[in-house]
């Protein structure tokens, strides 16, 4: 079904946002392509419902409190950080590391962080809810590559590009496949000081009923802590808790498929 014309418009307005926290008429027209008539009336409509605000000063606009609580609303309410939460203060005692969840947006093709849950002074990443966990060097996003159509997976990466954050991230596509390769086998990825210095991650990506995958979750700790710990028992705690919350939110594997 092709989508309401203004709605569409809206959303093209709203989204831009994401990118930058004040905008104005002018710069919105030119990032979304609209007519500054039609950005206009746009902006009028949703500063009068609350969605957006203005500067008096600068005549520039950013979200508005109307949009935060329905934002707020929706990330509390989320039924895969609902049924994840539990499982992340677990997982994070249990392995004495900082537990992440998150959440695979298949249109606008983002991984973005949901949860965090800290049992530890040890923190390696600080949370910030929203961020976009980076495909090609994260647990998070390797697990999530990995497990979704692998061409559309080498699209993304080849457009996004693999810039190296840290010294040993992956930056070359070929060598970055076989990894992806190598995660979907064995079920559970890896961030050996890929996204950040110090820091190892390890991952598992989640499914939904369908069997697509809809996020991941991950566990990450000092890496020197992390070489002193059987990698094995790591893997295998991340790995069940993936599968734990996938059925939570109605995934069946074949085999469960097959005796029902």
């Amino acid at each position: 079904m092709k989508p309401a014309t203004t709605i569409s418009k809206v959303c093209r307005v709203l989204g831009e946002f994401r990118q930058r926290p004040s905008l104005g008429v002018t710069d919105l027209a030119r990032r979304t392509g609209l007519l500054p008539s039609d950005v206009h009336r746009i902006l009028s409509s949703l500063k009068h419902c609350g969605f957006v605000e203005q500067n008096p000063q600068t005549k520039t606009y950013r979200l508005g409190v109307g949009l935060m609580k329905i934002g707020l609303a929706a990330f509390q309410r989320n039924e895969l950080r609902e049924a994840a939460r539990p499982l992340l203060v677990r997982l994070s005692e249990e392995v004495e590391a900082t537990a992440h969840l998150a959440i695979f947006d298949p249109q606008e093709f983002d991984i973005f962080l949901a949860d965090q849950f800290d049992s530890t002074a040890e923190v390696p990443f600080k949370a910030n809810f929203g961020a976009t966990a980076a495909a090609h060097c994260t647990a998070l996003g390797k697990a999530i590559m990995a497990n979704i159509d692998h061409e559309m997976a080498l699209r993304y990466l080849e457009q996004k590009g693999t810039p190296r954050s840290a010294p040993n991230t992956i930056t070359q596509l070929a060598v970055l496949e076989t990894e992806l390769r190598k995660t979907h086998s064995q079920g559970f990825s890896l961030d050996l000081e890929e996204s950040a210095g110090g820091a190892c991650c390890v991952g598992a990506a989640v499914r939904d009923w369908t069997g697509a995958t809809i996020g991941a979750i991950s566990i990450s700790m000092p890496s020197q802590r992390y070489y002193r710990t059987p990698s094995a028992s790591l893997a295998t705690a991340v790995r069940a808790t993936a599968t734990e919350l996938s059925h939570l939110v109605g995934f069946q594997s074949l085999a469960a498929s097959a005796r029902t």
